[in-house]
């Protein structure tokens, strides 16, 4: 849905009002091609975050929403924290779209280097600490519904051996997940400290499948033009170290991470369109390829044997 920027302004100042204020200014709109309305605005001396979520997102999903950041940001000071209306509400609805409004944070992404990857590794494992989190995460942890992808694909047969091969991640270890995090969801702010941003599924859920995200999502860096393709083990290895610091990783306990990587990856594949399927279909299986050589460069840094089958 296109919002003309007449009408986001009008948009912007009502949701304002229910704040109590009464004179605001949209000053910038981000991801304009995007169905949600994204909004950083100026009202008195303040910046603010507007998000709109089309009026068709169930309830349930706004409330997982703004309680994650009241949660993560207002008690815990990981993410941005968020205002309540007037009436004491957390969100609002209007004009087709359901409203919040977070504290707007200055600050940069982190990048995809070594020391930003290290520290993510270790914001991820205090977030993994959180075990009391009331709200299940929106991420749908179910595989079966893969099985019914990609009939008419000529790797349909070898797609559903991988997926065969996947857990029931609702029986692994729980706890607070982000379930998209990375260096575009992560900020620095201008004194330095990182916080997470976009919060849409973050809840309760499987610490492997937060864990897994970046391995195939992130660390295959694809060259969309050529084709060709190389592994950030750099990258991985930093944000592993970042993740356990002393702690040693058993060969399970990585085999689960992998898996998490399969299924993240997969439930990506069918986002970008059919023309992108082939692509990322490459990138998998590229990125499964890797496994054994990451493994192997763990063991290097822990100074172990190469007979040896576990970290710890």
């Amino acid at each position: 849905m296109c919002v003309r920027k007449q009408n986001l302004e009008y948009y912007i100042c009502e949701v304002m009002k229910h704040y109590g204020y009464s004179i605001t200014r949209l000053l910038e709109q981000f991801h304009q091609d995007s169905s949600r309305l994204i909004c950083k605005v100026s009202a008195g001396d303040k910046l603010f975050l507007i998000r709109g979520l089309p009026e068709a997102t169930p309830r349930h999903t706004i409330e997982s929403n703004t309680f994650a950041h009241e949660y993560l940001g207002n008690q815990k000071k990981l993410a941005p924290g968020i205002l309540s209306a007037l009436d004491g509400t957390k969100f609002i609805q209007l004009h087709g779209y359901w409203f919040y409004v977070l504290e707007y944070i200055k600050g940069d992404n982190l990048k995809e280097t070594k020391a930003d990857e290290y520290e993510l590794g270790q914001v991820l494992r205090t977030l993994h600490g959180i075990f009391d989190y009331p709200y299940p995460s929106s991420l749908d942890e179910d595989k079966s519904i893969f099985y019914k992808w990609f009939p008419d694909r000529a790797f349909k047969q070898e797609f559903d051996a991988i997926v065969d091969t996947l857990p029931d991640f609702k029986m692994l270890d729980r706890c607070f997940i982000h379930s998209d995090m990375g260096p575009h969801n992560s900020l620095r702010t201008t004194d330095g400290k990182v916080l997470l941003i976009d919060l849409d599924d973050s809840g309760t859920g499987s610490r492997y499948l937060d864990l897994g995200w970046p391995f195939i999502m992130q660390f295959v860096d694809h060259n969309h033009a050529t084709g060709e393709m190389h592994y950030r083990f750099d990258l991985a290895t930093a944000f592993l170290q970042g993740y356990y610091g002393t702690e040693h990783i058993t060969s399970q306990e990585y085999h689960f991470i992998w898996q998490g990587a399969i299924f993240m990856h997969i439930s990506y594949m069918q986002e970008y369109g059919p023309k992108a399927v082939g692509s990322l279909w490459n990138i998998l299986k590229f990125g499964i390829s890797q496994k054994d050589r990451l493994w192997e460069l763990l063991e290097e840094s822990y100074n172990l044997a190469p007979e040896k089958k576990s970290l710890r």
